[in-house]
């Protein structure tokens, strides 16, 4: 549970009530925290218990990857965290990988905002937050096996997340994590431009009054929103045995805001059809303007990450699935354990709307290459990517047809 208060949410801005998507950039973390806010404060005048927080379903704790009981036991509609759509069943546990000790260790050792949080506003380029265990938790509730490779309502679809209370307790997950990772780096993991920093959002509070709330009071979640989250284990998920809570461990030196990218721009290519068998793809390996001129980037220079891009991401309408990949990996197959330098990571795709909408997104995943994977990644030169689509843990999905328009590796 969040102690000291306040936290957390009501209906999902991917929705159609929706002004403004804020999946797919920066905005993805900070107004799911203040969406749950005003969403706990609204509860707790219902139930006259302003004190009232939202528990979290912390699915990255060992023997936790289950629906938490009280959400399926009883399974019908006198329980009224109950949700009918939801396929998984009491004790199924989702895929290993998901939520792994590695997975979590990937995740908290990225060195930059942009790479957690995503890009700028409507860059279409989601964190790996979001694109990652977000999603891929999102997609299993409703589609455990993950071979319909299509949303389904109402976790499985963001216009009908919010109607499934268990979304809840997955969000204030997120957000615990997004806090976790934020206390290993400080200031410097928050992006640093203006449209950031200075942006507002209104809600409607417990009072039925339409209020503003800025970035500075979302980002300072004890001291404004009067709530904070308590201390993960240090150990765990960091591969130094196994412990409860998050895992984190010291971050990879040299964590600073990433300067705009410094790598020549890739175009779009014409788009790529990934289908049920997993594929190779020869992805150049850009170098950057400073490592052409001098060889390498001059000290002076802010420390860079290097990202293995995945551009021009799309499913037909209300499609859903996951694609893991892998570099210099050519033979990796649904078998191949998620683990080792090749592994880079997995997306999850989300639809915004059921199949009878005829919007199609485009989104850009990004992954940073991790100090291990930087070893059997070249400076220059190409890469071989190996596309996995998944269903489940270790199954291939049925029918699947996704495109892609560009894959390569930049230095930003």
């Amino acid at each position: 549970m969040s102690s000291g208060g306040q936290k957390l949410l009501s209906l999902d801005s991917g929705g159609e009530a929706s002004v403004e998507n804020i999946h797919g950039n920066y905005w993805f973390l900070p107004w799911h925290r203040a969406y749950l806010y005003f969403f706990e404060k609204i509860l707790g005048k219902l139930v006259g218990d302003p004190d009232l927080a939202l528990p979290y379903w912390d699915w990255d704790t060992r023997g936790r990857n289950v629906v938490p009981p009280p959400y399926v036991i009883p399974g019908d509609g006198s329980n009224s965290l109950f949700d009918a759509y939801r396929g998984v069943v009491p004790w199924q546990a989702m895929p290993a990988s998901a939520t792994s000790a590695d997975e979590m260790k990937r995740l908290l050792n990225l060195r930059d905002w942009a790479s957690l949080m995503g890009g700028p506003a409507g860059s279409g380029r989601p964190g790996a937050l979001e694109f990652g265990t977000h999603n891929r938790v999102h997609q299993w509730i409703t589609d455990p096996s993950g071979r319909a490779n299509c949303g389904v309502q109402d976790m499985g679809i963001f216009s009908t997340a919010g109607q499934d209370p268990i979304f809840f307790a997955h969000h204030v997950n997120v957000d615990r994590l997004w806090e976790v990772w934020r206390n290993l780096g400080g200031e410097q993991r928050l992006p640093a431009d203006a449209e950031f920093r200075q942006r507002t959002w209104t809600f409607y509070d417990e009072n039925k009054r339409w209020v503003s709330i800025s970035m500075d009071q979302i980002l300072d979640n004890a001291g404004s929103l009067r709530y904070e989250y308590s201390r993960p284990s240090l150990v765990g998920r960091m591969g130094h045995g196994v412990g409860h809570g998050v895992a984190v461990s010291h971050p990879l030196t040299g964590a600073v805001t990433p300067a705009p990218s410094k790598s020549v721009a890739k175009a779009p290519g014409a788009a790529q059809l990934l289908t049920s068998e997993p594929q190779t793809v020869s992805a150049p390996v850009l170098v950057s303007a400073e490592i052409a001129l001098f060889g390498a980037a001059p000290p002076s220079l802010e420390p860079t990450v290097r990202r293995l891009h995945v551009d021009g991401v799309a499913l037909p309408p209300g499609g859903s699935t996951t694609v893991r990949v892998f570099v210099n990996l050519p033979d990796a197959d649904e078998r191949t354990p998620p683990s080792g330098p090749n592994y880079i990571g997995a997306f999850t795709v989300i639809p915004h709307h059921g199949s009878g909408h005829a919007d199609v997104t485009r989104q850009d995943v990004a992954f940073e290459l991790s100090a291990e994977t930087e070893q059997v990644v070249p400076g220059a030169g190409a890469i071989l990517v190996r596309l996995i689509p998944l269903a489940g843990e270790d199954m291939r999905p049925l029918g699947l047809t996704l495109e892609y328009q560009t894959v390569y590796v930049a230095t930003e």
